[in-house]
């Protein structure tokens, strides 16, 4: 009894210690960094990063990205780092190998970027992941800068051939995240394509605190590039007010992106109304194209409103340098639902945050966020008292799953700044085991330091404890009270229940007998034909029937001996209809390919007067597309006719499943066509596939014709610059 009472005891006296742990850690919890300290660490964090980029170079790549995208991806963003920053290139897929290792990302480098990124491939017929990642680790090892980073970008899943060595890959690269997160390396993935896992991706870049995104088509590989750009460079950027932006004299240097579709030529129009385009333009002025987007570098940009002239309404950004900054500490990739979003802002001056009052008059701070259902939300920002003067803030809450933006702005009366602020809501997970008193400092760490600090009010403490301290007493006393009632309950139930033997027990839970189950014999005789084939060996139900030697077994035999002859016929058709649909796939995309060479050679034929010398390419083009599609015609008319046998043999199998008379072989036979018709078939397909061939030829020999055009001009182009130079002016 008194060791009862001594563990009664004991249990009291563990509550009040576990009441009184949290209440000891509260003064820790109460202790915030203030707002402008978060700004001077803001300030003084090392900005230049080392970049790994891990490129997919997969067969696949020549189905997914047909017209290599991802190089003018990788182009681009290599192009917007600083010179400061460096950079390398691993192509992977049987293996990773590097293409150029860690080099400064300056202009007088950017030939050989270029030169390295021209060797990404699309051969390879593996994709290891793994490879790739522990390749890059090791390049950046060699690194001593701090910010250090991996972009890789996939469009199929971790796949060697084997589905051994896919699972011991996929073991070593869960084993290798942890490493890379030690070293604080993140890896930031781009899933391209339905054919991608995106799941895989999603969780190294969970894993590492890297930033995810998904480009469904090749169209979208250079925004998604652009947007990690923005997420581990934070650059400045000014607004795009429909189709003009202000430069302002503190910006340096602006960099336009502006995607378009194909065909279309990018228009560049100063504050004096000159234009500019590709190959004429301004000394201070370069270009960068593609068939999907213009990177265009403004060197000291003369201020006042642009115009540039867009095809495309997404995907357009423009980057300035500029010592007049919009500045954030939120830096998070991804948040819980329900969680509460905190967004801050100020401008900083020659990295100095601007705090006066009369500046700050002049200037208006907003925000807008944008759910995954695509509706915005504004958040109101206000401003903070001292010692935080110039820093304005908001929140929101993440309310749904899925990627947010936050367009986060400043405005005065002759600038304007702006910044995108991306990231992701999941789904609570379950709470991990850490105790109670660590986890306010850990959502201290993750929550953006906006508020001032808070004093303790002691007594409110103190009140707090006293009623803890009471309720868990009470709650034990009863507990006590209603332990000792139900053990007499337990004590007197237990002497009147009745002996039950070991072996009675065993006996009461034997199996009793199953009732006799007898089958009418009267089925009807669809159903016993019916019988056979609902299993999946049709042979099988058919042999009791065979031992008995009855009429019905020779009819069972007769049907299955159809079915047999069924099912091989609808398998060869099967099979042709593939090669069909493959054709016509191929063929299908092949006008498109043509149109868009329309388009690209009109546009080199505008922008450099050769309209007339490719009229003659231009028609030609034309007449294989209509071509092309008369050939499509005959595919898809052949595709009916198939369908239409196939239906017929489907109407055939049901009728000899129903049990009717069947027809005579011979007669199916017949219906179904002879032999010859199929092998007519295949001679036809093959013709058509080198005729496709010889198109892809064809359409090869003419990009190269445009390529040397357009070189030739080119040349000429520069020895008329030249020459011009060396002309005394008169």
């Amino acid at each position: 009894m008194k060791n009862k009472r001594m563990a009664f005891v004991m249990l009291i006296l563990g509550f009040f210690v576990f009441a009184a742990v949290p209440c000891s850690a509260e003064p820790e919890k109460g202790v915030k960094e203030s707002p402008s300290a978060a700004v001077d660490a803001h300030q003084k964090e090392d900005k230049d990063f080392d970049i790994i980029v891990l490129m997919d170079s997969s067969g696949s790549m020549k189905k997914t990205d047909p017209r290599s995208y991802r190089k003018d991806a990788a182009r681009l963003f290599i192009s917007l780092l600083g010179g400061d920053d460096k950079a390398g290139l691993i192509s992977f897929g049987d293996s990773a190998k590097t293409l150029i290792p860690l080099t400064s990302a300056t202009r007088d480098n950017r030939a050989a970027f270029s030169k390295a990124v021209n060797k990404i491939t699309s051969k390879e017929f593996s994709t290891d992941i793994t490879g790739a990642v522990k390749k890059g680790f090791e390049e950046l090892q060699s690194s001593k800068r701090k910010n250090r980073a991996l972009i890789l970008m996939s469009d199929g899943k971790l796949a060697l051939g084997d589905p051994g060595k896919d699972e011991a890959s996929l073991e070593n690269l869960m084993k290798l995240l942890p490493e890379l997160n030690k070293a604080e390396i993140k890896i930031h993935t781009v899933a391209f394509s339905e054919l991608s896992d995106s799941r895989l991706l999603g969780d190294i870049a969970d894993k590492t605190g890297g930033f995810f995104r998904y480009a469904a088509t090749d169209k979208d590989i250079h925004i998604m590039f652009a947007s990690i750009f923005e997420k581990i460079k934070s650059p400045d950027s000014v607004a795009l007010q429909g189709d003009t932006f202000t430069i302002d004299k503190d910006i340096r240097e602006a960099v336009l992106l502006v995607t378009k579709k194909a065909g279309t030529a990018t228009v560049l129009m100063d504050p004096s109304g000159k234009k500019n385009v590709q190959g004429k333009s301004a000394k201070n002025i370069q270009w960068y194209s593609s068939n999907i987007f213009d990177m265009i570098t403004v060197h000291e940009p003369t201020a006042g409103k642009w115009k540039v002239r867009l095809s495309s309404r997404e995907g357009n950004r423009i980057f300035v340098l500029t010592n007049l900054k919009l500045k954030s500490s939120f830096e998070k990739n991804t948040l819980t639902k329900g969680d509460k979003v905190v967004i801050d802002g100020w401008i900083e001056k020659d990295d100095k945050r601007i705090a006066e009052k009369e500046i700050l008059d002049q200037v208006i701070f907003s925000a807008e966020a944008i759910g995954p259902d695509s509706k915005s939300l504004k958040i109101p920002l206000t401003g903070k008292a001292a010692p935080d003067e110039g820093i304005y803030a908001g929140e929101f809450t993440a309310t749904q799953t899925g990627d947010y933006m936050v367009k986060l702005s400043v405005e005065g009366k002759t600038f304007n700044r702006m910044k995108d602020l991306i990231f992701k809501a999941v789904e609570p997970s379950a709470p991990p085991a850490v105790p109670a008193q660590v986890q306010p400092q850990t959502a201290e760490k993750t929550t953006p330091p906006v508020q001032p600090a808070e004093q303790i009010d002691w007594v409110k403490t103190l009140l707090l404890v006293g009623t803890t301290h009471a309720a868990l007493i009470i709650l034990a006393v009863v507990f006590f009270v209603w332990s000792r009632k139900y053990k007499k309950l337990y004590l007197a139930a237990r002497s009147e229940a009745p002996v039950v033997s070991v072996q009675e027990s065993v006996e009461s839970l034997e199996k009793p007998e199953m009732p006799e189950i007898t089958i009418e014999p009267d089925i009807p005789e669809t159903a016993a034909a019916a019988e056979p084939v609902q299993t999946d060996d049709l042979t099988d139900p058919a042999e009791p029937q065979a031992e008995e030697g009855g009429p019905e077994s020779e009819r069972i035999k007769k049907l299955l001996g159809i079915i047999d002859f069924q099912k091989n016929i609808i398998a060869e058709l099967m099979l042709v209809k593939d090669i069909l649909e493959n054709a016509r796939t191929r063929l299908g995309a092949l006008p498109q390919r043509n149109r868009d060479q329309q388009d690209k050679v009109k546009a080199i034929a505008e922008s450099h007067g050769l309209t007339d010398e490719v009229s003659g390419p231009v028609s030609a083009l034309e007449d294989d597309t209509s071509e092309l599609v008369s050939y499509i015609m005959v595919l898809e008319k052949e595709e009916s006719r198939l369908a239409d046998k196939f239906r017929h043999w489907e109407e055939e199998l049901k009728r000899l499943l129903a049990g009717e008379e069947y027809i005579p072989t011979a007669i199916l036979v017949e219906s179904a066509g002879p032999a010859g018709q199929t092998a007519e078939l295949e001679a036809k397909i093959i013709e058509l596939e080198d005729e496709i061939m010889a198109k892809d030829r064809k359409m090869k020999a003419l990009e190269q014709q445009y390529e040397d055009i357009e070189k030739e001009y080119m040349i000429l182009y520069h020895a008329q610059q030249k020459q011009k130079q060396q002309q005394p002016d008169i």
